[in-house]
């Protein structure tokens, strides 16, 4: 359940009206608190407090009027932008970047700003009462005062808006939200070295070998989604005495069709319908993939924005190699660990659950594989590519080196079917000598 919890948290914090929402409920508070002020200090003082708003109700009704309109048009308009932004990052970059900018804590900041001044303006705005209308007259002067500090707030806003749209809708702050994000990820998921108490993959692999000799169970998913998550405490509070493996048939960002095997329990003894329904509430499934735990989804929006850029109808060459620049540096990091350990265990628990992860060559061919399939005719991004893994293959462990010699080895046989010039080809040729 906590793993589900955190699946949420993580869909609210990428949306783009958790953080409006909850300055608009602060601001709410806010006017309710500041009209009880108001009353507590024309009961308790007779001063006059030369800060405040000095004006009578009909003054203070125009200026809350006056915030109030004019925010909610600014409002309306900064959402138009945003929406106009969105579609240029589709159509631009790639669709799978759209969550960048939904998640994007400046524009979230701005529009709960905008939205929170507006609920604010109109709930102290109901407040205010004339001599001419029943009970005592009554205006709110520091209400207003703080809100006309807010709207001077919202024009500071309004301005660092526009910078920041225009400054996020560049390809290099799209690529470097996403390297950061999937950096995050990988420093999350990947060992930087074995630890002497953990088993190594021979071991892990041996374990999960010797579970398939027994007779096991199958379990299949009930609807279709891809695979965000999943939440070990949910297998692990299925525990008894008996010993009990339960292997995860999927990786995470795998699409998962209803009636598709998702996990395997051993042994048949074990087996309860609640056990069963554990394990499938266990595998969270989702509309899209997720930068939550899916490495391999952050290359594949990096390689997607290349492979735009490398399009006929975009033919930008510049974006695509600085993007595998990007890619690279993502690569480095993977290539230089060990893989992540499949089998997990729990203190004074009988369950052990072994995890299916990507392969470092099956991120490796996320990363590389399309950008040289679309980029073969463009000898300075083969050359990049070339050159890249070469690097990285001398950074590399041994058992991840042989995984980038295979990619500079098909580039090589990607530029003996292609008519380069021979001044081109020798290029392409030199900058991956490095897979002799």
């Amino acid at each position: 359940m906590q793993n589900r919890l955190v699946s949420w948290w993580f869909d609210w914090q990428q949306s783009l009206w958790f953080l409006p929402a909850v300055l608009t409920v602060g601001a709410t508070a806010l006017a309710l608190l500041m009209v009880r002020l108001d009353q507590t200090l024309a009961l308790s003082q007779s001063g006059h407090y030369t800060w405040a708003f000095g004006g009578g109700a009909s003054g203070a009704r125009g200026v809350l009027e006056a915030i109030a309109g004019s925010l909610i048009t600014v409002t309306g308009t900064v959402f138009s932008i945003t929406i106009v932004a969105l579609q240029l990052a589709s159509s631009q970059f790639s669709p799978r970047v759209l969550r960048t900018f939904t998640s994007d804590r400046g524009v979230q900041f701005v529009l709960g700003v905008f939205v929170g001044t507006f609920t604010y303006s109109l709930l102290v705005l109901r407040s205010v009462r004339s001599e001419f209308e029943d009970g005592a007259a009554f205006v709110p002067s520091v209400s207003v005062t703080v809100a006309v500090g807010l709207a001077l707030v919202s024009i500071g806003c309004l301005i660092y808006y526009i910078h920041h749209i225009a400054r996020s809708i560049r390809v290099a702050t799209v690529a470097d939200r996403v390297a950061q994000d999937t950096h995050r990820l990988i420093d999350e998921v990947f060992n930087d070295k074995l630890d002497d108490s953990a088993p190594t993959s021979t071991d892990e692999s041996e374990q999960s070998n010797r579970a398939h000799d027994g007779e096991h169970v199958k379990i299949s998913a009930t609807a279709s989604g891809y695979l965000q998550r999943i939440d070990d405490s949910l297998l692990f509070e299925q525990a008894d005495d008996r010993p009990v493996t339960i292997q995860s048939q999927i990786c995470i960002g795998d699409f998962v069709l209803a009636g598709a095997i998702i996990a395997t329990i051993w042994p048949v003894s074990a087996v309860t319908e609640e056990r069963n329904e554990a394990i499938r509430a266990a595998h969270i499934l989702g509309l899209e993939r997720s930068l939550a735990e899916d490495v391999d989804f952050g290359l594949r929006q990096l390689a997607d924005i290349a492979v735009k850029a490398l399009s006929p109808g975009v033919n930008d060459p510049t974006t695509a190699t600085d993007c595998i620049d990007r890619i690279a540096e993502l690569i480095g990091q993977i290539v230089r660990r060990h893989p992540p350990s499949t089998i997990h265990h729990q203190p004074d628990s009988h369950v052990t659950v072994i995890r299916a992860h990507r392969s470092v060559e099956q991120l490796v061919d996320t990363a590389f594989t399309q950008i040289r399939l679309y980029g073969v005719g463009d000898v300075v991004v083969m050359t990049h590519l070339a050159d890249l893994l070469g690097q990285l293959a001398s950074i590399a462990l041994p058992q991840h080196r042989l995984v980038l010699v295979e990619q500079g080895r098909q580039i090589l046989a990607a530029v003996e079917h292609r008519n380069y010039l021979p001044s081109d080809r020798d290029r392409i040729i030199s900058a991956a000598d490095w897979t002799q």
